[in-house]
């Protein structure tokens, strides 16, 4: 969110539209992929076939605007959502899809940082999406195919997007940047109730610290999340950091959380990736990622792959094919190292995705 919210601030200085009108821009992203994944655990080996939206980047559709208030205050809004092209819903990724809305605030802007409120993507979710390359595609990724392959069981556990990838009632703030230094404070309220329920609310806080300067970028975050006065609370923290090479890109990532109501160990993920341009167009992608749970009795550990290939049709407009191989490990379903089991590779998948993402 920083990143866009500091373009759009940059895109209304540069505006030669009279004092105090909005400017407002349509934006998004049309990505449809068709994918191909064999179930390594099937008896009869099959391979199912999918046509997707969003496997690059997820599709979307939004407006953004900007009003000049004088003095170098500026007034803001994004509004933005969720686009399913494979189907026929216009907006949102299902019929029964809660999570239309990607991003919804309005807030202002000036020499003293950004402040907005709404339903924001928090700046954990911007910690992971530049962790690498594949950090914003949820199906080529490698740490998010992993995350994804976690049990229903670990699913309560936040090593997916340092609480949550994006939060409803939140307000942000972000700061100008300093010497390629940004620093974003976030606060989410998850529940309202105190006034009906006489409990205290739960919420949420994220403060986070990002560099960019010519090749060298990184980044460090910290998380809490209280939810109520019984030791219940998640902390989380994560660092990554990347070096641009010229003839070759270099991100790493890891984050860990811990639950103060769990007596086991913590849960985390960590991440490597690397980017070769070939040319001015083509770029080879090469992913790998572990995410393990430990807060939990059984073992659950994830492991997955991507090697991608990407290539520029024109500024707008992107062909892309990768492979992702997901290895998963735990004490329900099966357990690759001995192969044992009924079913030991019953949640290995290999997937294979062959697209085209068109931005405006």
């Amino acid at each position: 969110m920083q990143k866009k919210i500091i373009a759009l601030a940059i895109a209304g200085l540069a505006s030669t539209a009279a004092f105090a009108q909005t400017n407002v821009t349509i934006y998004g992203i049309a990505d449809a992929s068709v994918s191909a994944t064999t179930r390594l655990g099937s008896t009869n080996g099959q391979t199912q076939f999918n046509v997707n939206s969003g496997t690059l980047s997820t599709s979307r559709i939004g407006f953004k605007g900007v009003e000049d208030l004088g003095n170098g205050l500026k007034a803001l809004f994004v509004l933005e959502y969720g686009l399913g092209i494979d189907g026929s819903n216009p907006i949102g990724y299902s019929t029964t899809s809660s999570a239309v809305a990607r991003q919804q605030f309005v807030g202002l802007t000036g020499g003293f940082g950004t402040a907005v409120a709404g339903h924001l993507q928090t700046t954990g979710l911007d910690f992971t999406v530049a962790a690498s390359a594949l950090g914003g595609s949820s199906a080529l990724g490698a740490a998010n195919v992993g995350i994804g392959g976690l049990q229903a069981s670990s699913a309560t556990h936040l090593v997916s997007a340092l609480y949550g990838g994006r939060q409803s009632n939140a307000l942000a703030y972000i700061s100008p940047s300093f010497g390629g230094v940004t620093v974003a404070y976030n606060h989410a309220r998850v529940t309202e109730a105190a006034g009906t329920t006489g409990t205290t609310d739960a919420h949420g806080d994220l403060l986070s610290a990002s560099y960019a300067n010519g090749p060298i970028t990184a980044g460090a975050i910290y998380t809490k999340v209280t939810l109520d006065g019984a030791n219940n609370n998640v902390k989380e923290w994560g660092l990554r950091a990347g070096y641009d090479f010229s003839v070759v890109k270099l991100q790493a990532a890891y984050q860990r959380a811990k639950s103060e109501a769990l007596t086991l160990g913590a849960d985390s993920m960590w991440v490597v990736s690397a980017t070769v341009p070939v040319g001015a167009k083509v770029g080879l992608i090469a992913e790998y990622a572990h995410t393990g749970v430990k807060s939990t009795a059984a073992e659950d550990n994830v492991a997955a792959a991507t090697v991608a290939a990407t290539y520029s049709l024109s500024k707008r407009t992107t062909a892309y094919a990768g492979v992702v191989a997901k290895r998963v490990q735990n004490d329900t379903n099966r357990n690759t190292i001995t192969g044992t089991g009924a079913n030991p590779y019953a949640a290995d998948t290999n997937t294979f995705a062959v697209g085209l993402r068109h931005s405006f």
